[in-house]
């Protein structure tokens, strides 16, 4: 079983259970909730906690501003996207034209 949590709530939950447990050492991960982090904790086999972990990996969506791990290749033709959106294009620097009523690469 794997329990996830948002950081602030992880960060309340460690700071409760110090409060009760002063000394524990527990209470380094609290300061390393910053990002995306889920913690794993198991008495199991970690060779197939891995494998479980792994199978369930999704890409992340695209997001603005956001640097693609991979090379993203926009074949030329039409877009389908109508003549209105013609600046989200000049914006990545891509020449286009409108054809049909449509933009074109």
């Amino acid at each position: 079983e794997i329990l996830m949590g948002k950081n602030t709530m992880m960060r309340k939950v460690i700071a409760d259970f110090l409060s009760e447990n002063e000394d524990h050492p527990i209470g380094i991960l609290s300061t390393i909730c910053r990002g995306n982090v889920g913690f794993v904790f198991t008495n199991g086999d970690l060779g197939e906690v891995r494998t479980v972990l792994e199978s369930n990996v999704r890409p992340a969506p695209a997001r603005v501003g956001s640097i693609a791990p991979i090379d993203v290749i926009v074949p030329k033709g039409p877009t389908g996207c109508d003549p209105g959106q013609t600046a989200f294009f000049q914006t990545l620097q891509i020449s286009t034209k409108i054809a049909k009523g449509q933009i074109e690469i």
